[in-house]
């Protein structure tokens, strides 16, 4: 389905950024890959994540060993050659498995704004996850569970939950899912060691956010390793585990709680979210809540009709009324993601799941997903649900460290991947320059394309990101050459 042009909506450019200098936005670029033709090109990808140790995060490590019992779970919307693949390598590791398919009826083709309802519905169906998966531990039916690639998993249980981010083949045929374990877990620990001892947090993005929040000693235990148990109990007290740490591939830049000291400040803005991008739109914060919508087309308007049904509405485990309250800046992790090219925003094959690269920050706001406090509101009748943006070259700067303040991530740069220690521990797996580079970096006029950002991208950037996809897919080298920096450089092809 070929989506028609809306006509461009006027938008004042970031602020602030109307002469951005190229050094402070990274230059785009995307990688050549080939086309998967058979369930043997699958293969290779499959057994690697099967290999992996396990990990209780976003990026998949099934660690599977001879006679487990495994449930893999999958709908209709996953490419057949995917579920098949996978089963194979199922039965080559000997497990017992059991494949379990969910006819969700048509693939639909989203927008941006349709993140509105996808949540609303979502977010029950999460926790239906949850009760499920907790059940399935009591009867211990199963050893592992394979399913799904969003939202917290159950951490204090036998039975341990994995994902299965692999909904195309080009999901699938990725370097992310054969990137090294031992470095994505040492990225994850550098990420999480470097912004914990921050007092305070300033978060920058070119498409216009600008936002500081303190880094309360009462969000953390005494030597800052950990969420502060109390809080932690109080929003996950059936899955302590998960709640008191980072989920690998998916760090939390703030905790996912709120305090009554709360006092995030400034503005979020962006075109991007868990579904597909949107026309800009503008969100100020005062004290983690928001305030003012603007702009955001069919998205913002959603939003702005949700906060005001709810804004008088006292909700639990917030410390003033309203739904509309911001309470998650979560950092991607691994530079081999990339926004996949074939079927964009149809089905699961959507924004949701190139928020795991390296350096992009994704912003949550509404209810805190899967917490005990979104299951008391259910219970209560009110509206819950939660939403996102993504800022793609976020700076994320941990002020008054001990030593000093320190860049996490510099222009979408997540700094772990610069570390002198991190490079020596990539050389034992090839080359640290390639490894740790970024595979794809989205194209945006006027930010790091030529262009107008505001005539050419913000009124319509579901427009020029499906034209850029279908010219990437189809012309690969000659997309590397239209990107090409100024004065000659061109990116280099992967």
């Amino acid at each position: 389905m070929r989506r028609q042009p809306r006509s461009p909506q006027t938008f004042p450019f970031a602020p602030g950024n109307d002469k951005i200098s190229p050094e402070l936005v990274p230059q785009a670029r995307c990688p050549h890959l080939n086309e998967v033709t058979s369930v043997e090109d699958l293969l290779p990808y499959f057994d690697s994540v099967a290999r992996r140790p396990y990990s209780p995060g976003l990026w998949p490590a099934w660690d599977l060993q001879k006679g487990e019992r495994v449930l893999l779970r999958v709908t209709n919307w996953h490419d057949p050659m995917v579920v098949e693949a996978a089963e194979r390598t199922l039965a080559k590791f000997e497990v017992d498995y059991t494949i379990e398919v969910e006819d969700k009826g048509p693939i639909p083709v989203w927008e941006g704004h349709d993140e509105v309802e996808y949540y609303l519905s979502r977010v029950p169906e999460l926790a239906r996850w949850m009760d499920e998966w907790g059940a399935l531990d009591a009867a211990g039916t199963y050893d592992k569970i394979i399913m799904g690639y969003g939202g917290p998993i159950l951490n204090d249980r036998v039975v341990k939950i994995q994902r299965f981010p692999f909904i195309t083949r080009e999901m699938v045929a990725s370097p992310a899912h054969t990137f090294p374990a031992e470095l994505l877990v040492a990225i994850d620990q550098w990420t999480w060691r470097a912004l914990s001892d921050a007092k305070t947090v300033h978060l920058t993005d070119p498409e216009g956010t600008d936002l500081r929040f303190t880094n309360h000693a009462e969000y953390w235990n005494a030597d800052r390793t950990r969420f502060n148990r109390r809080y932690v109990e109080q929003a996950y007290s059936s899955n302590v585990g998960h709640g008191e740490t980072y989920m690998p591939g998916h760090i939390w830049g703030r905790p996912h709680f709120h305090i009554p000291q709360e006092d995030g400040e400034g503005v979020i803005a962006g075109t991007m979210n868990h579904i597909a991008p949107y026309p800009r739109m503008e969100m100020h914060i005062e004290r983690s809540k928001i305030t003012r919508i603007e702009g955001g087309g069919e998205f913002g308007e959603k939003l702005r009709r949700l906060m005001a049904k709810t804004d008088d509405v006292q909700y639990p485990g917030y410390h003033t009324p309203g739904l509309m309250q911001w309470w998650e800046a979560s950092i991607g992790t691994n530079p081999k993601v990339h926004r996949p090219r074939a079927g964009y925003a149809e089905g699961y094959n959507c924004g949701l799941y190139e928020r795991t690269r390296s350096g992009i920050v994704h912003i949550g706001f509404g209810s805190i997903i899967s917490s005990d406090f979104e299951r008391q509101a259910a219970r209560e009748d009110l509206t819950i649900g939660h939403w996102h943006v993504h800022l793609n070259y976020p700076t994320y700067v941990a002020e008054g460290t001990p030593d000093g303040d320190r860049l996490v991530i510099e222009n979408g740069r997540l700094k772990a991947l610069d570390d002198p220690e991190i490079r020596r521990l990539a050389e034992r797996f090839g080359d640290p320059d390639e490894l740790l580079r970024e595979d794809w970096i989205p194209a945006v006029p006027g930010l790091n394309i030529p262009g107008d950002y505001d005539r050419d991208y913000a009124g319509d950037p579901m427009d020029f990101t499906m034209t850029e996809l279908d010219i990437c897919r189809k012309w690969h080298p000659l997309f590397m050459r239209m990107i090409a920096a100024p004065g000659g450089t061109e990116p280099t092809c992967h």
